[in-house]
């Protein structure tokens, strides 16, 4: 399969969406996985829904049913480098053949079909219809942004399960916490069942109405603090699928965590530094990560932070996390068409402690690492930011950086900023567009 029919085939489905444009019905992909012969009902599935820590609570899951010998399916987003990472079977990314195969056969689908399908859209069908042909066990997969009218919601799930559910897209989802929470809350089933960490109480009481209202039963498991919740949840749900008999009543294999998922609490050495990679963009997850590196070097050693952000974050928030005198915050803009430029970040900051500088240019952000006098480095504020430290400090194979560089260039150049000017101005009034 050559490079150039994957990414042909890569651009054919990179489709991006004004906010105004954000679905509020299933039925479009409904309509589209009907068209492929409904593939997400051969296999049951595993939801993920929340505002953080479900890219790792769904690696942690996939680990623990792969370490006890099922086919599982795993679908994320989103991806740090190559869009494949989405699409996992058991350890392996989709090929690129078998990529191209599949968007064929998605846009045959769609083509039959007066919608005009998203990025996220035509991914969640290619995940399906890879899984099922495949023929996994189950499938683990990630919401792409809130819940009820998320692509994902399209499977009957056999089980849903919520991470912390904070503020988050207020655009989209409302601008009120009770209003993001029931968005996520509509991936519960009637009759089905869920598992959540426990929840800020406005969350509490909209996931308990959902689940009173479907019939549904819903359990409580570990505190929105955990730093292993990934694991915690992803035990209670491999418990819960084998006491329902949905998965083999064999002895349950323990794995040992050894391994981070990357750009999740990553910690590497480079250039004799300690550097912590994290795509913290939430509050929440920015007092996790402080807590994180109040273990791993102590309270009181110097941290310069390298933070960018995008656009709908509460910058303000996340930034007064790390106002203490032992960071020295570096403000930056991180990639892509929805970061906000370092100077609308360091106008919403108002530091007391803290010691902050400007770096416009996010290379020279990260070149820093080689002259600056603390022994630890963190990135942060984006999956963006993370993906760029990544590849800026080598941590991406070198064959894969081809590949790397040409999916930037499809999901941030200037075609896609066409695609995007032309939604828009067909729906003025939007503002922004979705990264999915």
């Amino acid at each position: 399969m050559s490079d150039d029919a994957y990414f042909e085939s890569l651009r054919a489905i990179v489709q991006p969406i004004p906010v105004r444009d954000y679905p509020n019905t299933l039925e479009p992909t409904i309509a589209l996985l009907a068209a492929l012969g409904n593939p997400q009902n051969e296999f049951p599935a595993i939801v993920v829904a929340g505002s953080i820590g479900k890219g790792t609570t769904c690696y942690r899951l996939a680990q623990i049913l792969y370490a006890n010998n099922l086919h599982v399916g795993l679908y994320t987003s989103p991806h740090l480098h190559s869009f494949r990472e989405r699409f996992v079977i058991n350890t392996a990314m989709i090929t690129k053949g078998v990529f191209v195969e599949g968007v064929a056969a998605v846009q045959a689908a769609a083509s039959q079909l007066p919608y005009r399908y998203s990025t996220f859209e035509m991914a969640t069908a290619l995940a399906f219809w890879w899984f099922a042909r495949n023929h996994v066990h189950i499938a683990v997969l990630e919401i792409g942004l809130g819940g009820r009218f998320d692509a994902v919601n399209t499977v009957k799930n056999a089980l849903a399960v919520f991470t912390p559910i904070e503020m988050e897209h207020a655009a989209i989802l409302g601008d009120t916490l009770s209003a993001v929470a029931n968005h996520k809350a509509g991936v519960i089933q009637p009759g089905g069942h869920a598992i959540s960490v426990k929840q800020m109480a406005d969350v509490q009481r909209v996931l308990e109405a959902e689940a009173t209202l479907k019939k549904a039963s819903l359990q409580l498991n570990g505190a929105r603090s955990d730093r292993h919740q990934g694991s915690v949840l992803g035990l209670a749900a491999w418990q819960n699928l084998r006491e329902r008999g949905l998965i083999p009543q064999r002895p349950f294999k323990y794995f040992l965590e050894t391994d981070t998922l990357p750009g999740r609490l990553e910690q590497v050495r480079i250039a004799e530094r300690d550097v912590v990679l994290d795509g913290a963009h939430t509050p929440t997850a920015a007092h996790r990560l402080r807590r994180e590196i109040d273990e791993r070097f102590g309270p009181s050693e110097p941290v310069r932070i390298v933070v960018g952000m995008l656009q709908d974050k509460a910058v303000r928030d996340f930034l007064n996390v790390f106002d203490v005198p032992r960071y020295r915050i570096v403000i930056t803009q991180a990639t892509g068409h929805r970061a906000l430029s370092s100077a609308t970040i360091r106008a919403q900051f108002q530091p007391h402690a803290a010691q902050v500088e400007m770096a416009v240019d996010l290379n020279d952000a990260l070149s820093q690492i080689h002259t600056m006098p603390e022994r630890c480095l963190v990135v942060t504020g984006s999956l963006r930011m993370v993906a760029a430290a990544r590849e800026a400090y080598g941590l991406v194979p070198a064959q894969l950086i081809p590949e790397v560089r040409m999916t930037r260039t499809i999901f941030e150049g200037s075609e896609y900023l066409v695609r995007l000017r032309i939604r828009e101005e067909a729906t003025p009034s939007s503002s922004g567009a979705l990264a999915q």
